[in-house]
């Protein structure tokens, strides 16, 4: 009977792990654009640039928060995944609102939805990959 209840805890969803997924996206959203800002500012770097850096940083950023959540769940790696890079699409739209809507475009909005689910497809069924290691 314990067993039950415990392989039943372990299937339900826990929004902890999500948290600690996007956690770890936004700091290393915010170590990755300082290392590109000292990049553009110290070296011949154009910054033309800025553009596939921002790029960068968005999908590294899910992957590896979506691969954390994945670790650490042990488990439906497609669902914590997404979930991560979901929450972590939603929360870069609302801030991109509220600091200039006027970069929002519809091909803007689809290529980093695109970006959002690969990487969150990805960084999911990786990290449940590394938790068989």
């Amino acid at each position: 009977m314990i067993e039950k209840e415990k392989i039943h805890a372990s299937e339900d969803f826990q929004v902890s792990y999500v948290f600690k997924g996007l956690l770890w996206s936004i700091t290393l959203t915010i170590v990755l654009a300082i290392i590109s800002a000292l990049l553009l500012q110290y070296t011949a770097l154009s910054e033309n640039l800025l553009s596939g850096f921002a790029t960068f940083i968005f999908f590294v950023s899910m992957f590896i928060g979506a691969t954390m959540a994945a670790y650490s769940a042990q488990g439906k790696g497609l669902l914590y995944g997404l979930a991560v890079s979901m929450s972590y699409f939603l929360l870069t739209i609302i801030g991109g609102l509220i600091l200039d809507s006027s970069i929002f475009t519809l091909a803007f909005v689809v290529k980093r939805l695109g970006l959002t689910a690969c990487a969150g497809v990805l960084g999911g069924i990786i990290g449940v990959g590394l938790v068989s290691k």
